[in-house]
């Protein structure tokens, strides 16, 4: 049986390096790309080289979601081989137009975060450090690109791969599942440490899609798949899926309740709950922060147990009983 070969790719990420999975036969393919840069590209030439091969080699590249690490690096390697990028229709509109829907998820960004209230010099970062991602990432020309259903099979390493839909962490991500063997391609669904669900501009319509709350119906969803070995986007691969699931389901459980506990204490606003909940960590460095934050807040409003009202322009949540 062939299994697929992790290439780690460094990343300037807290998470730590990025995985991309090659497959040598029938053809060579990898699954995720990293980032364009130098280190990057060093690093997978020179996985590339240890199993006889030069990027040249490649066919494939497929992609499991439109984030950064994942694909930033493909319009390279397509540049220097004959490979043919092969993505989801909600990531295609991603790697052809990379400029364009990178701004618009910025702008969503900024105006989801306006309302609440948080210091200007923050948000200003937070928009420098979303505008350098371009530099990392190129968009690929359409002729090179192929796409494939979120509902339908890839053939991967000789043996036919289900496309699992896996919202939550990204609305662009999909996994890949191969039954027989008990294989999972997990992408960002599964990792040691919980997926941030990244505030992203909507699929369809303008009203934000809450993040957390469809990850846990994606780890749901997953949870029920009969899996031997996960090989996740960061971090080596690993067995018991179900035992991570139940551990990362009951520490988001946890957390918003600790989230439910300080509104109700008079921490009411974004800010102050972000400061109470991730004061530990520098501002420059709480994006994910607030993702989870705000994934909190949609499982608690979600739930019937607070309501967000405007008040002087700043949204307050309080209980609802």
């Amino acid at each position: 049986m062939q299994r697929p070969i992790q290439i780690p790719l460094p990343i300037p990420y807290g998470v730590g390096p990025v995985n991309s999975y090659l497959f040598l036969d029938p053809e060579p393919t990898l699954i995720d790309c990293g980032l364009k840069t130098e280190e990057c590209w060093a690093a997978l030439n020179g996985a590339l080289a240890t199993h006889g091969l030069t990027v040249a080699d490649i066919r494939r590249v497929v992609i499991t979601h439109a984030h950064v690490d994942h694909i930033g690096l493909a319009n390279t390697i397509v540049a220097h081989s004959q490979a043919m990028i092969w993505v989801t229709p909600v990531v295609y509109p991603w790697a052809v137009g990379i400029t364009d829907k990178w701004s618009a998820r910025v702008r969503f960004l900024l105006q989801t975060l306006a309302p609440f209230g948080l210091p200007a010099d923050q948000l200003a970062a937070l928009e420098q450090g979303m505008n350098r991602t371009t530099a990392m990432w190129d968009a690929v020309p359409a002729k090179r690109v192929v796409t494939f259903p979120l509902d339908g099979t890839l053939e991967l390493g000789g043996l036919s791969w289900q496309v699992i839909y896996t919202p939550g962490h990204s609305n662009t991500q999909c996994c890949f599942h191969q039954a027989e063997t008990g294989q999972f391609l997990a992408a960002d669904m599964l990792l040691a440490v919980t997926p941030t669900p990244v505030i992203e501009e909507p699929l369809e319509g303008d009203e934000r899609e809450p993040g957390l709350p469809l990850f846990l119906d994606s780890l749901a969803l997953v949870e029920a798949l009969e899996i031997d070995m996960v090989y996740p986007g960061h971090g080596a691969p690993f067995r018991g899926h179900r035992d991570l699931i139940e551990r990362q389901s009951a520490r988001i459980a946890e957390r918003t309740e600790q989230c439910y506990s300080l509104i109700d204490a008079g921490q009411t606003t974004f800010g102050a709950l972000l400061e109470a909940m991730y004061g530990h960590q520098p501002t420059t460095d709480r994006f994910p922060a607030m993702g989870m934050l705000l994934g909190y807040l949609d499982l608690l409003e979600g739930g019937g147990l607070i309501k967000g009202r405007r008040q002087d322009g700043i949204i307050h949540f309080r209980p609802t009983t």
